[in-house]
């Protein structure tokens, strides 16, 4: 297997120097890059052909600042996006953010895998060759994620990242006050949040989003 050019993109040395050894054992006519920052990392992608990127989802945009799943998320939803749609994998300790992420992984043109940081190292390397494939996989707590509605996850980012008032979300969606406590409803039946005289609702609602993944 000559040829072939990856990109690893994470920012601990730990996995770096795992990850890459089991690469070149696998390939050894594989030439293979690393980048530890978003920058460094879009920097590569957009000078070179590469057959396969893997990413970790918490990424920093540059070396000196601090490592998010929303970087991580941004930059995968940039590629997914973009016209030369490079074959992804996602490697990290937390695969459940990418539910949100599943129409744009559903309809890719590229192959796109997904695992934990935590598998054996031959697992890996067989998601690696389903994503050079071109095929798609995702990892059942991933699969099985109840799909939501993209206004209601609006809804939940504006309650719990923005800290907005129903009134407030209402106006910024364009939507009547009553349209939103529709969402809010239908939002706790999809998390399965049923109501407790003892606790808060909202609190119940943002605890079961975090757990799906909908929220870091």
């Amino acid at each position: 297997m000559v040829g072939k050019r990856f990109l690893v993109v994470d920012d601990h040395e730990t996995i770096l120097e795992g990850t890459i050894p089991a690469l070149q054992q696998q390939y050894p006519g594989a030439e293979i890059l690393t980048a530890q920052c978003v920058r460094a990392a879009e920097q590569q992608i957009s000078e070179l052909s590469l057959d396969l990127v893997i990413v970790d989802l918490s990424l920093p945009i540059e070396p000196t600042m601090s490592a998010t799943s929303k970087v991580g998320m941004q930059l995968l939803s940039k590629l997914m996006q973009s016209d030369t749609a490079p074959n992804l994998m996602v490697l990290s300790t937390n695969v459940k953010p990418l539910i949100r992420l599943r129409s744009l992984i559903n309809s890719y043109e590229g192959g796109f895998v997904a695992m934990n940081k935590a598998a054996p190292i031959q697992a890996m390397l067989k998601s690696v060759e389903i994503a050079l494939r071109g095929s798609i996989h995702l990892p059942p707590e991933v699969r099985a994620r109840v799909e939501f509605d993209p206004k209601w996850l609006k809804v939940i980012e504006l309650k719990y990242q923005e800290g907005l008032s129903d009134r407030a979300i209402a106006q910024r969606l364009g939507v009547s006050d009553r349209t939103v406590r529709n969402y809010w409803t239908r939002i706790q039946d999809a998390l399965q949040v049923y109501d407790d005289p003892r606790q808060d609702l909202r609190v119940q609602i943002l605890l079961a989003a975090r757990r799906a993944g909908f929220i870091s």
